[in-house]
């Protein structure tokens, strides 16, 4: 393929993805999971302890944040599915993770893969990041397959049962999965955990859910409300998540949706990618004052 060819594939996935390059794995609807209750959001959620103490809230997204890179990045499927068998709410939401991703790999996105390996030749910056992709693949989806072929809708079941295990972020990603819209108490329920520990990835996971909230009722804190609407928004949730230690760099599985949605693999962290673009760095100091926003009152702890 020649470097053109890719090029001007590259500039036409960058089209409308000012925010997160996403394959549309979060917004599916999930398959109903045989045998289990439905989730309700709000009566069934399990509790999250409110972390106030700067010290012990810094201390527990440290923790959280380090058991979150040895599963996305260290973790074998094997000791995935031992922990997910186990119990472990947040071990079973990667594990869903590795079954949508094996299942993308292996389908809608299979071309993607192999215009990624004509692109690395043309772009020895990337091929780290593409090398990268290919070995978690490997790595994880081929042990994946057997359990894929016996069921190929596994991934929801343990979407599901991460989320009724407690995990935020599945609880997050499942609900929103499963309805066509977010009413501003769905909304209002998930910042509040969101708040409650401040953890990194609940806060990315909010940037997923904003375009799903429902725009016909506005938000009750008219302060708040532009960091709960519109793309600015999403962006600004994303980049406080990474900031905040969401894993945002290089050999992540975000980095890995931004290489091979817009072919966009070279750079080292999220932040990088966005400052790339065209469309991003005029609208950066409203993002920024967003951030601030989100920081300063929607994610800081109630006294």
């Amino acid at each position: 393929m020649r470097k053109g060819v890719v090029i001007a594939a590259a500039g036409a996935a960058l089209v409308a993805v000012v925010g997160i390059a996403v394959w549309g794995l979060f917004l599916r609807k999930p398959a109903d999971s045989a045998g289990e209750a439905p989730l309700q959001v709000g009566k069934a959620s399990a509790p999250v302890e409110v972390i106030a103490d700067p010290a012990k809230r810094a201390e527990g997204i440290r923790a959280h944040m380090a058991r979150f890179r040895h599963l996305w990045r260290e973790a074998s499927y094997i000791e995935i599915r031992q922990l997910a068998v186990d119990g472990d709410a947040l071990a079973q939401r990667r594990l869903s993770e590795v079954y949508e991703d094996c299942l993308a790999y292996a389908g809608p996105l299979r071309a993607s893969l192999e215009m990624l390996r004509e692109f690395a030749k043309s772009e020895p910056a990337s091929k780290q990041a593409i090398a990268g992709i290919y070995n978690d693949r490997n790595r994880l989806c081929m042990q994946a397959a057997a359990d894929l072929q016996r069921d190929m809708k596994i991934g929801d079941y343990w979407l599901h049962r991460s989320a009724k295990g407690g995990d935020q972020v599945a609880e997050m990603r499942f609900f929103s999965r499963s309805v066509p819209m977010l009413s501003q108490t769905h909304l209002k329920h998930f910042l509040d955990r969101v708040r409650a520990n401040g953890h990194p990835d609940a806060m990315f996971e909010m940037s997923l859910l904003l375009p799903k909230v429902d725009p016909r009722t506005p938000w009750p804190d008219a302060t708040q409300a532009p960091a709960l609407q519109g793309a600015q928004a999403e962006q600004a949730w994303a980049l406080a998540a990474c900031r905040a230690g969401f894993d945002c760099v290089r050999g992540s599985r975000l980095m890995a949706m931004v290489c091979i949605n817009a072919l966009s693999c070279r750079h080292e962290d999220y932040e990088r990618h966005l400052m790339s673009t065209s469309a991003y760095p005029p609208q950066r100091p409203k993002v920024e004052a967003l951030i601030r926003l989100i920081n300063d009152n929607l994610v800081k702890p109630t006294p």
